[in-house]
């Protein structure tokens, strides 16, 4: 009898996702092919199977969907009650990508998918279970439902035109590089945060990828001392002795430089040299603070960065100063690794925002975060790539016979 309770180790877990991958098999062709299999390449291949496409999708992850479970701390805070065009990079394409009707879109196909939301601060929408697998799993059932196959561990290598539409070559990364070759009619291109070098041999241009959404490495005053603290505070971002943004949230401390939300959002606009300016008792002017703090700052503050502000000056007046005053130097972001999004991709000006189909090449599409488009923290990000590819899946439906 074997062993009750044995843990699966995680190399077992990768073979057994190889086993899985190398037991899907792929047809010739199909109506559409969606390289990649994230939120956006997911969408766009439900949509178009259910309106009668034959849809292939080739992911080089082990799985499908697999990036939707980090998102959110994995809760997946899948969309933003409070969407609006002008907080993304590209407003002006965002808006006539979006529609009037943008939330009511993403809502009523994760509706139709069968899942259930509830709202949390400042607009956020998040699965009632809070677990991200909730949002993969409806998308992955539904995706089953309308046909679609999914291909992981499939590795696009080159797209080149056909008479009919497009050969997609790719490399299966299960089987030692084995190549195979997919005949379809149309191709979206939903890769996420990289794209293919097969795009750029088809002459479409992109920007590089700069990865936001992340901690900022900074300089300054006792980074290594308050390591691991917390902090609500107004932070400012200032350039040349401007304050050309601020924003208000919790900041993490870390030796390297900062985090939290607050600092990820800042991230999309920060450059080196830019400086951060952190009031760490946002709540009280400086006077209200120095009436307090009579005796002790720890009223005011956590205890534990009271200690360190306390140590780096000579009063109790000048410690209360400098915490309405702590002042960071940007380098430049910081464990990129684990952006939540990237900015750069295919540019937005060659694509059509009313069917998101490249301008030059009839029968390309484009979506998610595979184009230059970024929006801050708060679901944003997710709720672009829910409704590009119902663009691009509708689009995509709408031009095959």
């Amino acid at each position: 009898m074997a062993a009750r309770g044995k843990r699966v180790s995680r190399a077992q877990q990768r073979a057994a996702r190889a086993r899985h991958a190398a037991s899907v098999t792929l047809p010739t062709s199909a109506d559409v092919c969606v390289v990649g299999g994230g939120a956006a390449g997911l969408t766009a291949a439900i949509v178009a199977a259910e309106k009668g496409c034959s849809v292939v999708v080739l992911e080089r992850d082990e799985e499908c969907g697999r990036t939707i479970l980090a998102t959110g701390n994995g809760r997946c805070n899948f969309a933003n009650a409070q969407l609006a065009a002008d907080v993304y990079n590209d407003a002006t394409f965002v808006a006539r990508v979006a529609g009037a009707h943008w939330l009511d879109d993403v809502l009523e196909f994760f509706r139709t998918c069968g899942l259930a939301w509830a709202e949390e601060a400042e607009g956020r929408l998040y699965p009632v279970s809070r677990q991200a697998a909730s949002v993969r799993n409806v998308l992955l059932a539904r995706a089953a439902r309308a046909g679609v196959t999914l291909a992981p561990l499939r590795e696009v290598a080159v797209i080149t035109r056909t008479r009919a539409g497009f050969a997609v070559g790719y490399r299966e990364l299960f089987a030692q590089g084995r190549t195979g070759c997919l005949d379809a009619r149309a191709v979206v291109i939903a890769s996420g945060g990289g794209t293919p070098a097969a795009c750029l041999g088809l002459g479409l241009r992109a920007a590089p990828f700069v990865p936001l959404l992340c901690p900022l490495a900074c300089t300054g005053p006792a980074l290594d001392a308050l390591d691991g603290r917390r902090a609500h505070a107004n932070v400012g971002l200032e350039r040349d002795g401007t304050v050309v943004m601020a924003q208000r949230g919790e900041v993490l401390f870390r030796p390297y430089g900062l985090s939290g939300i607050v600092v990820f959002d800042l991230s999309r606009h920060a450059r080196p040299g830019d400086r951060l300016l952190l009031d760490l008792m946002p709540d009280v002017t400086l006077d209200e603070a120095q009436a307090l703090a009579t005796h002790t700052i720890d009223g005011l503050l956590d205890p534990a960065i009271a200690h360190v502000l306390v140590s780096m000056t000579s009063s109790t007046a000048q410690a209360l100063e400098l915490g309405k005053r702590l002042t960071y130097r940007v380098e430049g972001t910081a464990d990129d690794a684990r952006a939540q999004v990237s900015r750069g991709g295919l540019l937005t000006s060659q694509f059509d925002p009313t069917t998101l189909q490249a301008h030059a090449i009839d029968g390309l599409f484009a979506c998610g975060e595979a184009l230059d488009v970024d929006g801050p923290c708060g679901g944003y990000n997710l709720a672009w790539a829910w409704k590009s590819g119902l663009v691009c899946g509708t689009a995509t439906a709408g031009r095959l016979p």
